[in-house]
């Protein structure tokens, strides 16, 4: 399914169909679309392209050290009609083999805190990145994720209830794609942006 148009608020509809939200699961949020949708429907402004740039530099670092299974929601103000300061997403990961035992697990976060620091993350990426780690405990996994879904899935200030996205990691050649629809970072004063 495409992005749906925003609705007269400026947010992605909580749902979408005839049937509202006990209809198909796909016209339910998180809407499953492609990092290529997600540039070419959202990357409107220099800025916007600014933070996918660097959204798809994380995915294809994380790729990179072998967390390449999972899915991302996409949500936020990036996801509003309006100029967003960053993206946020909520990554449901695997770990890598060599990391699935929990000592093995802390020391590869450990080893890769840029990847999953979120202050460091919001810095260097313009992430607002929160990880659920689906090795985790069943229940633990549905309680987190129950959590999000009812932190994000309403905007900030006046609880109206809005959509977001799911974009899968394994599609490396649909990334690809859509970095190179995005170009390089423009240079700034001789220098190339980053």
């Amino acid at each position: 399914m495409p992005i749906p148009s925003f609705t007269i608020d400026g947010v992605l509809p909580p749902y979408v169909g005839p049937q509202g939200p006990g209809g198909a699961l796909e016209d339910l949020s998180p809407y499953e679309v492609s990092a290529l949708e997600v540039v070419t429907t959202l990357g409107t402004t220099q800025n916007r392209r600014d933070i996918l740039r660097r959204w798809l530099d994380h995915r294809s670092q994380l790729r990179a050290v072998g967390i390449a299974q999972g899915f991302q929601w996409l949500d936020g103000s990036f996801l509003e009609q309006k100029e967003p300061n960053d993206l946020d997403t909520v990554s449901f990961i695997y770990r890598p083999a060599h990391a699935i035992q929990m000592p093995n697990w802390n020391a590869f976060i450990a080893g890769n805190l840029p990847l999953f620091d979120r202050g460091q993350l919001k810095q260097n990426f313009r992430l607002d990145a929160l990880f659920i780690d689906l090795h985790g405990h069943p229940e633990t996994i549905v309680e987190v994720a129950r959590y999000y879904m009812g932190l994000f899935s309403h905007r900030r200030g006046d609880d109206l209830w809005k959509g977001m996205l799911k974009v899968r990691l394994e599609n490396v050649a649909d990334d690809t794609d859509a970095s190179a629809i995005l170009g390089p970072a423009p240079a700034v004063g001789g220098v190339v942006a980053t």
